[in-house]
């Protein structure tokens, strides 16, 4: 019988307890240090076990903090308007939101293309970074003409309010444009996201109207392991 390699009897152990609910997602597991005793082998090969699971989004490093298990990936739906605390809260997940930048900005060149407005018209300007039981899960930008949403600027959005459920509310969406790309973490979305520098990352950016008024366009960047896109179409012959 020939035995595993040794950093994939440390993968089977790992992956058996999270099967039996021993290691729970969002839970800590053992320390590098604490497998290398555990199993008697070096560092670079328990190092080499896990960076394959992180890989495969079965765990996610945080830095500074350790290794977790990975919560299942949520699903980024394309073809509607979504609420990121409604997302985590239907999981049965804590949400939570910390407001980084709420003002009004005059609208760059880009912005006021992404918008329709007038080069240097007032924009309500928003950064918030969401969190899913604690874990940093995704950075989002997002700006809204101030003409048509002055309100937008004088909200509070944290751990109850998200600037999408507000506009929603508000302003119901009546069309919609997303952009997806891959992108790689820049050092201060790596350190607002609590992963490597360069990590791969998933970027949306979307145009929302209602009515015939285009009213906002937000950029959210979040880590590839943490989700998913989801299409769903009807192909009519």
């Amino acid at each position: 019988m020939t035995l595993q390699p040794a950093y994939k009897q440390i993968q089977s152990y790992i992956l058996r307890s999270i099967d039996l609910g021993i290691f729970k997602p969002e839970t800590q597991i053992p320390t590098e240090l604490e497998l290398c005793a555990q199993f008697n082998v070096s560092r670079m090969t328990v190092n080499k076990a896990i960076s394959e699971l992180s890989q495969k989004g079965i765990l996610h490093r945080i830095a500074g903090k350790g290794t977790f298990v990975a919560t299942q990936k949520h699903e980024l739906p394309v073809t509607k308007a979504f609420d990121i605390f409604d997302e985590i809260s239907t999981s049965g997940n804590k949400y939570s939101g910390h407001q980084l930048q709420l003002k009004i900005i005059p609208a760059s060149a880009e912005i006021a293309l992404q918008l329709g407005i007038s080069e240097g018209s007032d924009v309500g300007y928003c950064k918030v970074l969401h969190f899913e039981n604690d874990i940093p899960l995704m950075l989002e930008e997002r700006y809204v003409n101030h003409a048509i949403v002055p309100d937008f600027v004088k909200q509070k959005y944290g751990d109850t309010e998200t600037p999408s459920g507000y506009l929603q509310r508000h302003f119901p969406v009546s069309e919609m444009e997303h952009t997806i790309e891959a992108a790689l973490a820049t050092k201060s979305i790596a350190q607002s996201l609590s992963i490597k520098e360069n990590s791969p990352c998933l970027q949306l950016s979307r145009r929302t109207w209602t009515g015939n008024t285009l009213i906002s366009y937000v950029n959210m960047i979040t880590a590839g392991s943490r989700y998913k896109l989801k299409l769903h179409s009807r192909i009519e012959n």
